[in-house]
């Protein structure tokens, strides 16, 4: 009897396997039709801009569209939710949102064969890869609220961000927003790091897991973000420079960080190492970001209070402190400002102040022109964002939202 019923077993299981791999491969069919589709959008939309040179658009981006579905296809066996786990025949929601997110990258290697498009189709390279962010936040979120989250998703995911965040680096870099130094360091951080461990396995030499870091995390969305950002063609390249620059600094050191652990020669269990780290986040996100709220406040303040001053009168729009020329947005903009200003000085939900600053007061850079004070300002506000604000706070409730993965239960 239990000789029959291992038999019954095991072939249960097979049936379940070969129907949940039908079920995977016919969502991946469909997965193939969808990305064909997009790039034949895609071409009609871009056809104005660029005519027949659309071709030069679609050849790249169709070959990167069978390398992100050949990868799919070839990972489908993981869609389990462990190693030992059985094969599941519904890709789930979360995981739907991460191969929508592989479909819309394969659609942006073209355009670095080409200048930035013309007319309204300059949106569609930053458009493209906020959808792409969307995406990223949304197929988290969803597989864990759903407590889907599979080994399938979690290769995707890692491969998507990798190649993401190249390309929109490389394409940033094509247009100009930012220096090709961030390419070569941030921008191909992953495969600087997947080399050094092939090399180092070749050379015989022992490799180690990187301990979970939610430092590591963080920095990585800043950088997606700002690949984002810097598409945008409203905005100036000194100022993508300079966020690039706040960004790159702690990416960089966090990333020869994990090369060291990597590749053996740091122990992040030692206590010298865990000393050094302490000391390390405790100057950069509780000693320095008060002296960056007082810097803030003393560039934002004084223009700030000239800007309401003027408000309404003649010489407004030739004033350099105003913030917008038109009277009715400026007073709402003035106000947003200041409100933001007051929370990020107060320290009160100061990350989200920050946020309101550097989006808000950003554009009003990119349409009035880049001062001096103001992209110090700006700087400071988009430090801040990243760091919080530090010893003397009055509440940062963000700290948990920041730190904790999309749909992740409390």
């Amino acid at each position: 009897m239990s000789g029959r019923g291992s038999a019954a077993r095991v072939a249960g299981e097979s049936f379940a396997d070969a129907d949940a791999r039908r079920r995977l491969t016919r969502a991946w069919r469909w997965w193939c039709l969808a990305g064909a589709a997009g790039l034949a959008v895609g071409s009609i939309l871009l056809y104005p801009a660029y005519g027949s040179n659309v071709a030069r658009w679609l050849i790249p981006n169709l070959l990167a569209l069978v390398a992100v579905l050949a990868f799919v296809r070839h990972h489908l066996p993981w869609n389990r939710q462990s190693e030992n786990g059985p094969l599941l025949g519904n890709l789930g929601a979360g995981n739907h949102m991460t191969v929508l997110r592989g479909v819309l990258i394969s659609q942006l290697p073209g355009y670095l064969v080409l200048p930035w498009p013309a007319g309204p189709q300059v949106w569609l390279p930053a458009l493209t890869f906020t959808a792409v962010l969307i995406a990223d936040y949304l197929d988290g979120y969803l597989a864990r609220r759903a407590d889907l989250v599979t080994r399938l998703g979690e290769a995707l995911d890692i491969e998507f961000d990798g190649i993401g965040l190249l390309v929109a680096t490389a394409l940033a870099v094509h247009y100009g927003q930012l220096p090709v130094a961030y390419l070569l360091t941030v921008g191909s951080a992953r495969y600087v790091y997947l080399l050094a461990g092939w090399t180092a396995e070749r050379l015989g030499r022992p490799v180690y897991p990187l301990p979970s870091s939610t430092t590591r995390r963080a920095l990585a969305g800043a950088t997606m973000e700002l690949g984002a950002a810097a598409l945008w063609p409203i905005v100036p390249p000194v100022m993508m420079t300079l966020a690039g620059a706040i960004v790159g600094l702690p990416f960089l050191a966090g990333f020869v960080r994990d090369a060291l652990v990597h590749l053996g020669f740091l122990d992040p269990a030692s206590a010298a190492y865990a000393m050094a780290r302490h000391r390390i986040v405790y100057l950069a996100t509780f000693v320095l970001p008060p002296f960056l709220r007082l810097i803030l406040l003393l560039l934002l303040g004084p223009p700030l209070i000239l800007a309401a001053q003027s408000l309404g009168s003649p010489a407004e729009a030739s004033n350099p402190a105003a913030l917008l020329s038109s009277g009715a947005v400026e007073g709402v903009v003035l106000v947003f400002v200041t409100a933001c200003l007051a929370l990020v000085v107060l320290g009160f939900a100061g990350r989200t102040g920050a946020v309101g600053l550097f989006i808000v007061y950003g554009l009003s850079l990119a349409v009035l022109g880049v001062t001096p004070r103001g992209l110090a300002a700006w700087g400071c506000s988009f430090a801040i964002y990243l760091l919080g604000t530090g010893a003397g706070s009055l509440w940062q409730p963000e700290g948990a939202l920041y730190l904790r993965r999309a749909g992740e239960h409390r």
